[in-house]
């Protein structure tokens, strides 16, 4: 029987190779050239890791035979060179599949055996690192920003960034990005109070001019949080015993100055409407509306319960219990439709019922967790609190959510077609903009013209009102001699604040909705 070899004996002389290694990760891989491929990292007792992939067309024969975390023994197969510049490992050569490859079950290597080999930071913000390589990363995270969706090639993709710190309380910069993103996200909002460490495997470093990062690399990387490893008890044993909270902040895009493709988005590549050319739309569409939120609808609710795996919306099961001829109803469970899971792990989500208005009318808009994030710097499980079987009463809002009442903003929106076949009321946000500079801009580029359909005139957001208030310059003071025509024709007086655009706009206040909230300094006529 041929001798077992170790990874770092192998080169391309020879294809009667015997190994015995640990997949430490697996994904397929889709190319135009080479179709789908599977790919994977080894690793060997000695902790040495090497490349391997199969071809398209011997997928079938191993799909089954491999999985990540199995300990194989794999005799007969190619070895060539391993180039690109998504490398993970520093091994010169890879491993092919061959049909002649044979996989074998054997006895498990050591569970501790990983493969992780964390970099320094310095090493990666100094520039010492070929950055062909992927590397392993280990850091507490001390800042992370809610999600963003931003546009990456033409399609909206998720992101945070996160900051991570050393045992020497060196910082480094991490940006992820897709599911990682979402993942990452989701498991921060169930966090303890306990710090939270975080472990990339296989990341990119990335340069943006002087500056490094470390990203994931498309389905290369693997993301984890607190994963019991030895590497992590170690870390976090070396850790400074500051007690550091982690802090949720602003996108630095949006904190600093927002980036040209959201500029273009807001200012040039969508279409402008106020609410009354919204409501009069007959056609499915995106558009830019200026508009303040004048109340929280909260016979809505504020939030739901989703599933942690998918973020799918969770069913409510009543507990029948047969009792004679009559069945009695004893609490409830939980399913989830998309995972077919009759006990998923839960997870509060925002989903704000806005209602919004403008110089013209009012509607309500309708923002889901990720945007709702944007504004809130909060996930809705600190608010929430721990899930309990019983969704909180909605007429209680957090002062976090009543806070948002005022506020002016730039939506895009999404006009659907039940929207206006149905007059359905309320419209879904896909993107907000508050940065103040940006609202000023837009407000000073000028509203619709009047061949829009739309009055005359121009918002401005208050710079010295703390509510961010509404005025309209150019509208009609003689609103009582317009008393017939319709909202959206109506020339309105100068609207002081948001308390009266309200009442014009005639928006029907219920108990469960938060009355707006006057300027403090309000002028007199």
């Amino acid at each position: 029987m041929a001798a077992m070899n170790f990874v770092s004996e192998l080169k391309p002389f020879k294809n009667m190779w015997k190994i015995q290694v640990k997949i430490i990760r697996l994904w397929k891989q889709y190319s135009a050239a080479g179709g789908e491929t599977i790919e994977m990292v080894f690793v060997d007792a000695r902790g040495d890791k090497i490349a391997g992939t199969v071809k398209r067309e011997l997928v079938g024969q191993f799909n089954r035979v491999l999985q990540e975390g199995d300990t194989k023994v794999i005799i007969n197969f190619t070895v060539t060179n391993s180039g690109g510049s998504y490398r993970p490992s520093k091994h010169p050569f890879k491993i092919v599949f061959l049909p002649t490859t044979r996989v074998r079950i054997c006895e498990d290597l050591p569970n501790n055996l990983t493969g992780l080999n964390p970099v320094k930071f310095g090493d990666v913000l100094n520039g010492v690192l070929d950055d062909d390589y992927l590397v392993d990363v280990i850091g507490q995270i001390v800042e992370v920003t809610q999600m963003e969706i931003v546009s990456v090639k033409g399609k909206d993709t998720q992101k945070i960034s996160v900051e991570l710190r050393n045992e020497d309380d060196e910082r480094l910069p991490l940006v992820l990005w897709g599911k990682f993103a979402e993942d990452v996200s989701n498991a921060i909002q169930l966090r303890s109070e306990q710090s939270i460490v975080c472990v990339l495997r296989f990341g990119k470093i990335k340069v943006w001019k002087e500056d490094r990062s470390i990203s994931n690399a498309y389905n290369v990387s693997n993301v984890s949080l607190n994963p019991q490893m030895d590497e992590v008890q170690a870390f976090m044993s070396l850790l400074p015993s500051d007690d550091l909270a982690m802090a949720i902040v602003d996108p630095k895009s949006n904190a600093v100055v927002p980036t040209v493709k959201e500029r273009d988005e807001f200012f040039r590549h969508t279409p402008r409407k106020t609410i009354s050319m919204v409501l009069e739309s007959k056609q499915v569409e995106k558009c830019i509306v200026m508009a303040s939120i004048g109340a929280i609808d909260s016979d809505m609710g504020w939030y739901y319960l989703s599933c942690k795996v998918c973020a799918k919306k969770v069913l409510t099961v009543p507990n029948d219990i047969e009792d004679g001829d009559e069945f009695n109803v004893s609490g409830h469970n939980y399913y989830c439709i998309k995972c077919k899971d009759k006990n998923p792990q839960l997870l509060p989500r925002y989903k704000l019922h806005l209602v919004v208005l403008d110089n013209t009318n009012d509607t309500k808009f309708l923002l889901f967790d990720n945007l709702a994030m944007q504004l809130l710097h909060k996930p809705c499980l600190e608010l929430t609190g721990p899930v309990t079987d019983e969704i909180q009463d909605p007429d209680m809002l957090p002062p976090i959510l009543q806070d948002l009442v005022g506020k002016t903003l730039l939506f895009k929106i999404g006009i659907e077609r039940e929207n206006y076949l149905y007059k359905h009321p309320t419209y879904k946000v896909l993107k907000i903009m508050s940065v103040i500079g940006m609202i000023n801009e837009f407000d000073v580029i000028g509203s619709p013209t009047e061949s829009q359909n739309t009055f005359g005139g121009t918002y401005s957001a208050l710079s010295d009102a703390p509510e961010g208030s509404l005025m309209l310059h150019g509208g009609s003071s003689q609103s009582d001699k317009t008393s017939d025509l319709t909202p959206a024709k109506r020339m309105r007086s100068p609207i002081i604040n948001l308390e009266d655009a309200f009442d014009q706009n005639s928006v029907t206040r219920s108990v469960g909705t938060r009355k707006i909230k006057q300027e403090k300094n309000e002028k007199s006529g």
